[in-house]
């Protein structure tokens, strides 16, 4: 009898150690990176509260949009993703938006394993996903790939398109960065032809299945559709649920994106079209290969 308890003892004391090795569980509950107040003052730190970079492009210009890969062991969706991106001569630049890690795998570097066989070097710009955060994964990605809330230009001919990049990897955006956000759309938006707003957090999936990194309080997506409406934000991108869904709320189109995952029965990405007319785009399926 003693014999056999120790048995079971020593099976789930091993299964409770691969449990913590392959998932999060503390990260289930409560996000173990920074707080997002925390993460919003390095990444203010980082950027100076700058624009991270100026984008030259032509009136009417093209970027890619994917989400979710969730790397594991392959990245065969995501190479295709940037592969494809920087190949195409119409494209400006590119965006992950969220959950790059899978299981606390390394951060991709989108050129590694495809750089022969691409025509530009097109910048592919990262959002913070709640995968990301696990494993102590604001560490890693800081270091890696900088500041989780930033802004960029894309100068065009006549004018400018102003690019924000949001932190909702925690379920929310904190007192800090929602202030952040709302002053610096009062005193910079009207300067912008277009306003795209990118973060990885659905604004509108009420499924708290993630818990602690699950999607926003009802009373924080109410706040911020009305101050993307009021200041005429252009498009709102987001990821996260792993399925597509379009919809129009206050004059802001809000695109939900599918997951690029190797492990999706249909991983897709976004081809978005931006000019004087407005946006346009195109889904495109991924099969995994360059």
């Amino acid at each position: 009898m003693l014999q056999m308890v120790k048995r079971y003892g020593l099976i789930l004391a091993a299964a409770i150690f691969v449990s913590c090795e392959t998932i999060d569980i503390k990260g289930l509950i409560a996000p173990t990176g920074d707080v997002v107040d925390k993460r919003f003052e390095k990444s203010m730190s980082l950027t100076k509260n700058q624009a991270v970079v100026k984008i030259e492009t032509e009136e009417r210009y093209t970027f890619y949009v994917s989400t979710d890969p969730h790397i594991d062991s392959t990245n065969n969706n995501l190479r295709e993703f940037a592969t494809r991106l920087r190949n195409d001569k119409t494209a400006s630049f590119g965006v992950v938006l969220g959950d790059c890690y899978n299981r606390g795998s390394a951060l991709p570097t989108y050129i590694e394993a495809i750089e022969k066989r691409q025509a530009t070097d097109a910048p592919i710009f990262s959002i913070l996903g709640n995968h990301d955060i696990y494993h102590r994964g604001w560490d890693k990605f800081s270091e890696t790939l900088g500041a989780s809330v930033y802004w960029f230009d894309v100068q065009h001919p006549s004018g400018c398109d102003l690019f924000i990049a949001l932190d909702s990897a925690s379920g929310t955006l904190g007192r800090q960065q929602l202030s952040w956000l709302g002053k610096f759309l009062a005193e910079q938006r009207d300067k912008y032809r277009h306003c795209v707003v990118l973060t990885h957090t659905n604004l509108f999936y009420t499924d708290n299945s993630q818990t602690g990194s699950g999607n926003m309080a009802l009373e924080e997506t109410a706040a911020l559709t009305e101050l993307f409406s009021r200041h005429k934000v252009t498009l709102c991108l987001q990821g996260h649920d792993h399925y597509r869904e379009e919809l129009m709320l206050g004059g802001v189109q809000y695109t939900i994106i599918g997951t690029i995952s190797d492990s999706a029965k249909q991983a897709e990405y976004l081809i978005i079209c931006l000019s004087n007319e407005g946006v346009e785009y195109s889904w495109s399926i991924s099969n995994g290969r360059e």
